[in-house]
């Protein structure tokens, strides 16, 4: 893991768990974790490594996807695709995968004003299921303005 994924790993989390608690759904024997982050609580560098404009009014939507088995909590590649509304557009979110081994993650990206809630509609395909898992949330965002 280099140095930059390690930034980011440990920003998303520290900012996740420091701004807005992270929040899980259970499918099956899959739990989605998901979390929001200002993109400003990431560093610059690691914000260009990858290719994350930020800015107070722009967003990391974080997820992963954990196998609960008789071996253990596995990280899990999945198939995500999803949108964000905001009761006048819908947008879809472009997924990006993060590979670190034992963690697996996908940020997208999105913008939103100050205390804007935005509803979101996601849907999860683990590699290791058949099954395509639908949910939808919805936040208020804070920009910080």
């Amino acid at each position: 893991m280099t140095l930059i994924q390690r930034g980011l790993t440990l920003l998303l989390c520290l900012a996740a768990f420091a701004v807005q608690a992270e929040q899980k759904q259970r499918f099956d024997h899959y739990d989605v974790h998901y979390s929001i982050v200002n993109t400003t609580f990431l560093k610059p560098t690691v914000a260009k490594a990858y290719g994350i404009v930020r800015g107070d009014d722009r967003f990391i939507l974080n997820i992963s996807v954990r196998e609960n088995s008789d071996d253990g909590d596995v990280a899990r590649k999945a198939d995500i695709s999803g949108s964000v509304f905001n009761l006048i557009h819908r947008k879809p979110l472009d997924f990006k995968e993060v590979d670190e081994g034992d963690a697996i993650y996908y940020i997208a990206q999105f913008e939103g004003d100050n205390k804007e809630t935005l509803d979101f509609t996601l849907s999860i395909q683990p590699e290791t299921s058949r099954r395509k898992y639908k949910f939808q949330f919805n936040k208020v965002m804070y920009t910080g303005k």
